[in-house]
């Protein structure tokens, strides 16, 4: 429906509703954004707004890999402008072998673009791209030839050089063997306006300059609304003069807060939108914590020293049952530091039941490494961690990895992309080096998430331990390693203690992984056995799927016959190569408007959203989504002093679109000169009289 001007009525009065008393206006701010209130209908009573944190179901039998709430655009598959050129090889050595199906497109002159039709809406993108080493450069987003977002690219968070055992930052400090890697990294960015299904967007180089943009693809999202201060947190811009943005270091900000927000009932830290630099290490202290971001497209965590153990969260002793939820963050590390960074996102031991949820780990030596590295008597370990709706790309070694003795963890329903070693690993170390003989690890799982493009090591590894699953994955253009590997190279319990139910891999779909040369001249199959340092005991690999690999689907350095197997207690079962099966991630979520908890009708995706409040997101048992969302016309207070319109039988009242809707009144405001018509919804149920009230939406110009 087109704007339309709030209406008089004939007589050029003003309409008031006489039912009820004048003088009460909205609600308190902050409680209209935790939980609006529905006036007139007492039967509705208050609708809770806060973003819930859902744990992920298992996948169903079909569905391989994470929901995932963008739709991706290869770029292969866009028109393209004059100066640019098709990328493609199956090469180990080529740069196309790093981009998704081993394509991509390269911008070579000033204006040149890739150009594709949105199929769903959204107002968030993430661009792949390549460029060469030590080089930058910036394209523009554009919307129907609308600018409307500019992306900086960089390369210097990007390109390793590998070698065996060792990698190197410069091609100078390398011998001749080593071999490029990591030639790809990511930005992305919210966008200054709505994008609807059918609108055309471009990636335009504007940088005038002589380097070729390699773009990958892009992945177009509708964000989630902010996520608003909890009751009772303790925020970061509480401490005098943090604010995000001014260059100045908030570590000291974000450890009082934590220290304060550990003495109040709801132990709740809470990092507003924008960016926040951190210039140390940040120890997480205190127990029962929860550190509450306004969102993974908001809050942004900066953490800028390019320094051997300069940043990144570590959980200290005695700590367990931290929630840490609704960021991104980043660091400015640029080496491993002949593995000596001591960079991760987070590390250290999470004691008992700690969860890590919708958080966008990026560019540190590890996204997680969970393990303590003490004297076996002081030990602590990590159980019962959960790390859901993630996302851990682009970090110099391991996505995850669950070690020293971590037990009962689980990665779900996240997205683990463009790591260099492991993108998710349970390795039972003993680490005699530094006498933590740690006990076994135990029972870890790793289910329903999507792992590609991994440019070192294999896509998900087993280093020993005992009763672990990995079931429902995708993965996915793992080249240089295996797609899922077990083996005893290292120090450690191995699989010696690997008895009871014992191991299982189970219905996983592999494609594009596997190896001709792993660094060291050696095969690896899709799914890949190896021993060194003792047997591989007691697994059960069942009902999975291979998809075109690099080399052989299972492989073993002891052989594949029957009597190795058994000898060892291995189970091989109707698992299937199938080169045509497809493999492009589910990513539908289908919308529900909710009434106290009670869904009244679907919500289509052509639908404008910032009409919404979300509620929550829920697993639905074929893949998709379900997400829930609250008409903010539902969640104003309608008093009796408040103006509106009249149009038949129908009330219209004007309110702004905010996360807070501010009432406009039809008097006093400059509707043509002031504001732009956003869009209007019906209130769930009518009014006494019979009559039905319109909210219409409008935002400042």
């Amino acid at each position: 429906m087109g704007p339309r001007p709030p209406l008089w009525d004939g007589a050029g009065a003003r309409r008031r509703d006489p039912r009820v008393a004048s003088g009460h206006g909205l609600r308190n701010k902050q409680q209209m954004k935790r939980g609006p209130f529905i006036a007139g209908v007492s039967a509705l009573g208050v609708i809770a707004l806060v973003p819930a944190l859902i744990p992920s179901a298992v996948a169903a039998d079909d569905h391989y890999g994470a929901n995932l709430p963008y739709t991706r655009y290869e770029a292969e598959e866009a028109s393209r402008s004059d100066g640019t050129t098709l990328e493609r090889s199956d090469d180990l050595e080529s740069t196309a072998i790093e981009a998704s199906g081993q394509s991509y497109v390269a911008l070579n002159d000033k204006d040149s673009s890739v150009d594709f039709t949105a199929t769903v809406p959204g107002n968030a993108l993430d661009l792949r791209f390549t460029l060469p080493d030590h080089t930058s450069g910036r394209v523009d987003v554009r919307v129907n030839g609308e600018t409307a977002a500019t992306l900086d690219l960089s390369s210097e968070a990007a390109w390793q050089y590998v070698g065996g055992d060792f990698v190197y930052d410069e091609p100078s400090q390398a011998p001749s063997s080593t071999v490029a890697r990591f030639r790809f990294d990511e930005t992305h960015t919210l966008l200054n306006r709505q994008v609807r299904a059918g609108d055309h967007i471009q990636i335009v180089k504007v940088g005038d300059d002589q380097n070729a943009y390699g773009i990958d693809f892009v992945e177009l999202e509708e964000a989630l609304p902010e996520v608003s201060r909890p009751a009772g947190a303790v925020s970061i811009s509480d401490y005098e003069g943090a604010k995000p943005g001014d260059g100045v270091d908030d570590s000291d900000a974000l450890v009082w807060a934590m220290d304060q927000a550990a003495n109040t009932p709801s132990k709740t830290v809470y990092i507003p939108a924008g960016t926040w630099e951190l210039g140390r290490q940040i120890g997480i202290n205190h127990s029962d914590l929860t550190i509450q971001g306004a969102g993974m497209w908001y809050t942004d965590l900066r953490f800028t020293s390019d320094q051997i153990a300069g940043g990144g969260f570590t959980f200290n002793h005695e700590v367990g049952g931290v929630t840490i939820t609704d960021f991104y963050m980043s660091s400015n590390l640029k080496s491993r530091y002949s593995q000596n960074a001591q960079y991760k996102g987070f590390s250290g031991s999470a004691g008992s039941n700690t969860r890590v949820a919708n958080v966008w780990v990026e560019h540190f030596e590890c996204g997680f490494w969970m393990g303590d590295y003490v004297d076996a008597s002081n030990m602590r370990y990590t159980e019962g961690m959960v790390i859901e709706n993630a996302r851990i790309r682009n970090n110099l070694a391991d996505g995850v990895n669950f070690a020293q003795g971590t037990a009962h963890s689980t990665v779900r329903n996240s997205s683990v992309r463009g790591n260099g070693d492991d993108g998710l690993a349970s390795w039972s170390s003993i680490d005699t080096y530094s006498h933590s003989e740690a006990r076994v690890a135990e029972a870890n799982s790793f289910i329903g998430n999507t792992v590609e493009l991994g440019w070192r090591a294999s896509g998900i590894g087993l280093f020993g331990g005992k009763s672990h699953v990995i079931r429902d994955n995708l993965l996915i253009n793992n080249f240089s390693g295996a797609g899922i590997r077990l083996n005893t190279v290292f120090e450690g319990h191995n699989f010696d203690l690997n008895t009871d139910e014992g191991i299982t891999i189970a219905h996983n779909k592999l494609v594009c992984s596997g190896t001709t040369n792993d660094f060291y001249g050696k095969t690896r199959g899709a799914i890949d056995f190896q021993e060194a340092r003792g047997e591989i005991r007691n697994v059960t690999v069942t009902d999975n799927v291979i998809v075109r690999p690099y080399a052989e689907e299972i492989r073993a350095d002891f052989g594949l016959g029957k009597d190795a197997l058994s000898y060892r207690g291995i189970t091989l079962r109707d698992n299937k190569r199938d080169d045509e099966a497809g493999y492009t991630p589910r990513n539908q979520v289908v919308n529900y408007a909710e009434v106290n908890g009670e869904v009244v009708r679907g919500v289509p995706e052509t639908d404008n959203y910032s009409l919404y409040w979300f509620q929550r997101d829920e697993r639905g048992a074929d893949g998709t989504t379900h997400r829930y969302w609250v008409s903010k016309a539902d969640g104003v207070e309608l008093t009796g002093d408040m103006e509106y319109s009249q149009e038949g039988t129908v009330r219209v009242y004007n309110f702004t679109t905010g996360d807070v809707p501010s009432y406009l009144p039809v008097s006093s405001t400059d509707f043509a000169g002031s504001y732009e018509y956003v869009g209007e919804l019906t209130r769930s149920v009518r009014n006494d009289d019979g009559t039905q009230s319109i909210i219409r939406f409008w935002s400042a110009k």
